[in-house]
């Protein structure tokens, strides 16, 4: 993600420099452009290191299921133990 916000700091510099160099409704367009790409790759990686931090804990004879989302657990064929 580093290099993502490297670039749009780049795209922003250069099209700071465009505007600068020849003012006009596109180089003004580039300039608020690179500045939403900036802010999305910041906002974006904060929010990626937040849906990261996940804990489980099970006991020892238990199994553990983690995933991004809801987990539905349930037997579609029945209960094989049961029988």
């Amino acid at each position: 993600m580093v290099y993502v916000k490297f670039l749009a700091a780049i795209g922003l510099i250069g099209s700071i420099g465009w505007a600068i160099a020849a003012p006009g409704f596109e180089s003004a367009l580039a300039v608020i452009g690179s500045i939403t790409a900036l802010i999305s790759a910041c906002l974006a990686g904060k929010r990626k290191a937040q849906r990261a931090q996940q804990h489980q804990s099970v006991s020892e004879s238990s199994i553990g299921v983690q995933a991004g989302g809801d987990v539905n657990i349930g037997s579609i064929g029945g209960d094989k133990h049961a029988e």
